[in-house]
C-alpha cells in the first residue's frame, strides 16, 4: 500500500522528535487552560468567603436560626460547609454538626484541587519526554551520517544542535508546570486555611449556642 505524496511527505518531513515537541507544545496550551479554570475556581471561592464571614457574624450576634436563614440565601462554592453544620446544628437534619462541617470542608478542599494533577504530572514528566526526543534526534543524525559517509563535528553539531531542542522545550514546559502548580497550590492553601478558620469559628458558636439552648429554662 501507497501512501499519498502529500501524506508521505509530511511523515518524511515530521519525525518522531518532531512529534514530541508539537506534543509537548500543545501540553503548554493545556496546562495554561487548566490554570485558568483554577484561577477562576478559586476566585469564586475567595468572593464567597465575604457571606461566609457575615453568617459566622449573624451567628455569633444573632443566633444560629438567623445563621441558618442567611446561609440559605447565600450563594457561593462554600454555602454547603456552612449548611451542612448549621442544618444539624438546629435540628433540621439529624446529626453531628462537627462531623458534617469536617466532610463538607474537606469536600471542598478536594473541589480546589481538582485537575492539578495535570500540572503536577507535566511538571516531572516533560523533562523526560524532552529527552526522549533528543535521543531519537541524535540517533536519526548519526544514521544520517552512516548512510551518508560525511561526519566531522560541522555535520553533527548541526543534527544535535536540532535535537537538543525537545529538551529544551521539555524543560521549558516542566518549568511552567511546576511555576502554574506552586501557585495554585498556595493560594489554595491559604483559601482553605482561612475557611478552616471559620468554620472553626462557626463550631464553637454552635457548641456554645447549644449548649447555652440545653440549659435555658422553658417558660
Amino acid at each position: 500500500m501507497t501512501l499519498p505524496p502529500i501524506l508521505e511527505a509530511a511523515l518524511t518531513e515530521f519525525s518522531v522528535e518532531h512529534v514530541l515537541v508539537l506534543g509537548m507544545l500543545l501540553t503548554s496550551l493545556l496546562l495554561v487552560a487548566v490554570f485558568m479554570e483554577r484561577c477562576f475556581v478559586v476566585l469564586r471561592a475567595r468572593l464567597a468567603l465575604r457571606a461566609v464571614r457575615k453568617i459566622v457574624a449573624t451567628a455569633r450576634t444573632d443566633g444560629l436560626e438567623a445563621a441558618h436563614t442567611a446561609s440559605q440565601s447565600a450563594s457561593g462554592v462554600a454555602k454547603p460547609v456552612l449548611l451542612a453544620g448549621l442544618d444539624r446544628a438546629t435540628g433540621r437534619v439529624p446529626g453531628d454538626p462537627r462531623m458534617a462541617l469536617g466532610r463538607e470542608l474537606r469536600r471542598f478542599a478536594g473541589a480546589l484541587k481538582a485537575r492539578l494533577w495535570l500540572l503536577a504530572t507535566a511538571g516531572a514528566l516533560m523533562p523526560f519526554v524532552g529527552l526522549f526526543g533528543t535521543v531519537l534526534g541524535v540517533m536519526a543524525s548519526f544514521e544520517a551520517i552512516g548512510e551518508s559517509g560525511q561526519g566531522g563535528f560541522a555535520v553533527v553539531s548541526v543534527g544535535i544542535s536540532q535535537a537538543l531542542i525537545a529538551t529544551a522545550v521539555g524543560i521549558a514546559v516542566a518549568l511552567e508546570g511546576v511555576l502554574l502548580f506552586n501557585f495554585l497550590q498556595n493560594l489554595i492553601g491559604k483559601l482553605n486555611r482561612e475557611l478552616g478558620l471559620l468554620v472553626d469559628e462557626l463550631l464553637e458558636l454552635i457548641l456554645v449556642l447549644g449548649r447555652d439552648d440545653a440549659v435555658r429554662p422553658e417558660g
